[in-house]
């Protein structure tokens, strides 16, 4: 990633809109956008769940069939996902004369990892958060991942803007 790139983009971001200010005028990322450039689709259900964390460990083993090894020090804050060196560790080389469950599980695993790296990306890039993978129970589903693509783009970067309490936008836009 170009973190100056990404620190201009947020510097020019307007939570109130949803809008870039840029020198040329304002810029709002549309569904139609993100439809096109990442070919994701915008039609279907929409992508809502509970994210709520409790009980993600043992979901994800139901899902999957394993879990992240829970930390030694039980004080020690877990985060509800798995780091992205585990994934590759226990998932990266897919098995020879797999059945179809494992298909499955190997599939679900690896669309989980592309899309937490991709689109869905925590802000230290190290891990998979699970409620994704709750979201590839059944492949086959209509989700309009366009729209939860859109609306995580947006909160990231409204988070990123709290973040820096900055209220210098306007300076940016003169």
């Amino acid at each position: 990633m170009n973190a100056a790139a990404l620190t201009a983009l947020v510097d020019r971001w307007r939570p109130e809109t949803h809008t870039f200010h840029l020198r040329a005028g304002e810029m709002t990322p549309t569904l139609q956008d993100v439809s096109m450039i990442l070919g994701l689709p915008i039609q279907g259900e929409p992508l809502c769940m509970n994210t709520a964390s409790d009980g993600w460990r043992r979901q994800m083993e139901d899902l999957i069939g394993m879990a992240p090894p829970m930390r030694e020090d039980p004080k020690e804050r877990t985060p509800a996902g798995a780091p992205f060196l585990w994934i590759r560790t226990n998932f990266g080389t897919f098995p020879q004369g797999a059945n179809r469950d494992t298909i499955k599980t190997y599939t679900r695993v690896y669309l989980w990892y592309m899309i937490s790296r991709t689109l869905f990306a925590d802000s230290g890039g190290k891990l998979a958060h699970w409620c994704w993978l709750k979201a590839l129970t059944v492949l086959e589903h209509p989700w309009s991942w366009g729209t939860a693509a859109l609306a995580y783009l947006y909160r990231q970067l409204d988070e990123a803007c709290r973040r820096l309490g900055r209220d210098r936008w306007m300076v940016l836009c003169v």
